[in-house]
């Protein structure tokens, strides 16, 4: 006697209806590609946090070595008000930037449930600044 197997001789799935692989592939797609234009979004913007991160490293060994050379208490301070001055608003303009990358990421993520012809382009930093 054979056991039965919980499928149907004709390739249905018996008492699981809804659980038909080709069903099942068709649903996971647009999620596969909600999570491809998310990880392709986040790369941009860790790309930003890494040239930012160098760019602040480069600037605070710069500062540093105006420091050491300066030759009064006046230069060294007016060295490292300086960078203070330009530190926050490098931070600032960096935060209004990955602000804007985020809410990107966020909308382009979700932009993969629409149908193709109404989905944002992924516009890189570079891109960007080129364009404007």
């Amino acid at each position: 006697m054979a056991k039965p197997t919980g499928r149907q001789p004709d390739g249905g799935t018996g008492a699981f209806p809804g659980m038909d692989p080709a069903q099942i592939a068709s649903n996971l797609e647009p999620i596969f590609q909600a999570g491809t234009r998310m990880l392709e979004h986040w790369r941009v913007v860790s790309e930003e946090l890494m040239e930012f991160g160098r760019t602040r490293l480069t600037r605070n060994i710069e500062v540093g070595r105006k420091v050491a050379q300066s030759t009064s208490l006046e230069q060294a301070i007016e060295a490292q008000a300086e960078y203070a001055r330009t530190a926050m608003q490098d931070y600032i303009a960096e935060s209004n930037k990955l602000a804007e990358l985020g809410t990107r990421a966020l909308v382009g993520s979700f932009a993969a449930w629409k149908p193709a012809r109404e989905q944002p382009e992924i516009v890189e930093p570079e891109r960007r600044a080129a364009a404007e």
